[in-house]
């Protein structure tokens, strides 16, 4: 049965305001992305549970959505 995830601008709105850690918040974003978020903890070598991943993470995405934006 797949997960009922909350709204982005909720989820944001929350990791802003400190009510979740950086792991929530990319866990609970899609299936899509924590399948994304494991395999890159897979190929970094860095544990899925750790804030400091979630944050390279989140740092990862980012920059590859400015290469797309940039081309």
């Amino acid at each position: 049965m797949p997960m009922n995830y909350p709204d982005y601008d909720t989820l944001r709105e929350e990791y802003e305001a400190g009510n979740i850690t950086a792991v929530d918040f990319v866990l609970q974003q899609s299936d899509e992305v924590t399948e994304d978020y494991h395999q890159f903890c897979k190929d970094e070598v860095l544990s899925p549970t750790s804030v400091e991943s979630a944050k390279a993470f989140m740092d990862f995405r980012e920059e590859l959505f400015e290469e797309s934006i940039s081309n």
